[in-house]
């Protein structure tokens, strides 16, 4: 099967991450939002997460929103972080999230796409 580069996901995900996510696993969990959409969100985290596993998730949206998300998820991928560091990149599906949520989600996204950008 041959792909033609075009963005497959039902929704556009954030270009910019951010530092503040919480979950009831424990402080340091999730540590970093590589990524969000309204359909899920790629974090980072100090220790692996077997995939299914269910997680209550806070997320703190940053400017211009400032909102808060409280939501639940499912581990649906857990790599290695490419760095080496003893850190991965943990996907999770978002699993019960309010409409007000999924919106609040998907005005942030698609105000971070409409930015440049960010340089590596």
């Amino acid at each position: 099967m041959h792909y033609s580069g075009e963005e497959r996901r039902r929704y556009p995900r954030s270009w910019r991450g951010f530092p503040a996510v919480v979950d009831d696993g424990g402080p340091g969990v999730l540590n970093h939002v590589d990524n969000i959409s309204a359909n899920g969100v790629l974090c980072h985290t100090v220790k692996p997460v077997p995939l299914m596993t269910k997680l209550s998730i806070v997320l703190e949206l940053p400017k211009p929103l400032e909102r808060r998300v409280e939501c639940e998820g499912i581990v649906v991928r857990c790599d290695p972080h490419e760095k080496g560091d003893d850190h991965f990149k943990v996907a999770i599906l978002f699993s019960k999230l309010t409409e007000g949520d999924r919106d609040a989600i998907q005005e942030f996204v698609e105000h971070d796409l409409a930015q440049p950008p960010p340089e590596d």
